[in-house]
């Protein structure tokens, strides 16, 4: 609605939703994905539905398991770090849920989950996701800083999206390699059993297709190559931002010729009319004089943020010399990052969604969350006179 009533307004996307669905849907078309997935939530099933389960757990491992996050898709991360790190003995509190002094459905649940978890394909994909999420999650934490700006965002993405690009065959080689030597150690196969067709009648021919091996690589680059073009389309909006800031962005700031300031001053101006082209390219020059007055090493603010040059502009007092250049970096840092609560990564959203969801109302669970987001400013509030007005109103004695 705001793009549609104001001239100046643009679509700005949430960064870490759309890295969060960048995620979802790098793997949601491919089968042996879901399945490895699903396998790792039916783990945590198996052993959170009984306390003598998570007993056993927690005796044979020392560690708990997590459950699969429902909003931010990187915090899968924290459900397949502790098995990574204690696989065998993993293996080995499920084998001991199968023994049969346990309940029959506690044997069959187990029973059901052992082949689903000692298979090459799983152990593959454990190692696989451990690394890829592990980048997935350390990008959506970094977006979620106070005070982070679009250009950090678009840096960020770009390096996600460099390793995925640069360590593409690498990541997918150190999945595979632990892969086999741990299904050597366990005695587990590596091999599909090979399966035979009947191609016309009386005739037996061999399926000459791929080893279970290629099919699991296959299926990874697969997952880095759609997660690499997710984060292309849904980046779009957040390059298309950046270029029509580009007169402020460090390195043009700091390097571009008369010419090249020209360009890009007037694309800026097309879009905001009480900008004026002529004066600020006169005055991103100017900043530079500034700069060097400082004796700020101009190689250095190269590398500066956004924010960093609007505070040199205001510690120093140039607004009054640089004002139209103060209102543009102004109007780049107020566009806003990220707007996705749900899917930040602090626990107290997840202490009361957990313990509470169950005994409250959807509207109360929200207002305890804000309550507890934003704690610094909640103690400074005094609720004494609410308190008092409460007690006044729900007294059962009255005076008369």
């Amino acid at each position: 609605m705001f793009e549609i009533n104001d001239d100046h307004g643009f679509f700005v996307p949430c960064s870490n939703h759309s890295l969060n669905l960048c995620g979802k849907h790098s793997f949601a078309n491919n089968p042996s994905c879901v399945t490895f997935f699903g396998s790792l939530e039916a783990l945590y099933t198996l052993f959170a539905l009984s306390t003598h389960r998570w007993d056993v757990l927690v005796k044979y491992t020392g560690l708990t398991v997590k459950r699969l996050s429902t909003t931010r898709w990187s915090a899968h991360a924290d459900a397949v770090k502790p098995v990574i790190q204690k696989f065998n003995q993993f293996v080995e509190a499920i084998e001991a849920l199968c023994d049969v002094e346990e309940s029959v459905e506690t044997r069959g649940a187990a029973h059901n989950l052992l082949p689903a978890i000692c298979e090459f394909s799983f152990i593959s994909f454990l190692f696989f996701w451990g690394d890829v999420l592990q980048e997935v999650d350390l990008a959506q934490k970094y977006m979620q800083t106070p005070g982070i700006t679009v250009d950090m965002v678009a840096t960020k993405l770009r390096a996600l999206k460099v390793f995925l690009e640069e360590q593409r065959t690498k990541v997918v080689d150190n999945a595979v390699q632990p892969a086999l030597a741990k299904c050597e150690e366990l005695d587990i196969p590596t091999e599909k059993r090979i399966i035979r067709k009947r191609r016309l009648p009386g005739d037996e021919a061999r399926d000459a297709g791929l080893s279970l091996q290629q099919e699991t690589k296959r299926a990874m680059l697969e997952c880095l190559d759609r997660f690499h073009m997710e984060l292309d389309t849904r980046g779009k909006e957040v390059n298309d931002i950046l270029l029509t800031f580009s007169a402020v962005q460090p390195d043009h700031i700091i390097c571009a010729n008369d010419e090249e300031i020209q360009l890009s001053v007037t694309k800026l101006t097309a879009v905001y009319d009480e900008l004026s082209e002529e004066d600020l390219c006169l005055e991103i020059p100017r900043l530079r004089r500034h700069l060097q007055a400082a004796e700020i090493n101009l190689e250095e603010a190269k590398h500066w943020t956004v924010l960093q040059f609007l505070r040199f502009i205001i510690k120093w007092d140039f607004v009054e010399s640089l004002s139209y250049l103060t209102l543009t970096l102004r109007f780049f840092l107020t566009i806003c990052v990220s707007v996705a609560s749900c899917e930040r990564s602090f626990s107290k959203m997840k202490l009361i969604k957990n313990y509470l969801r169950s005994t409250m109302s959807q509207s109360r669970l929200s207002d305890l969350a804000v309550l507890s987001i934003e704690h610094e400013l909640t103690r400074q509030i005094d609720f004494d006179d609410v308190i008092d007005l409460f007690a006044t109103m729900k007294t059962r004695r009255h005076s008369f």
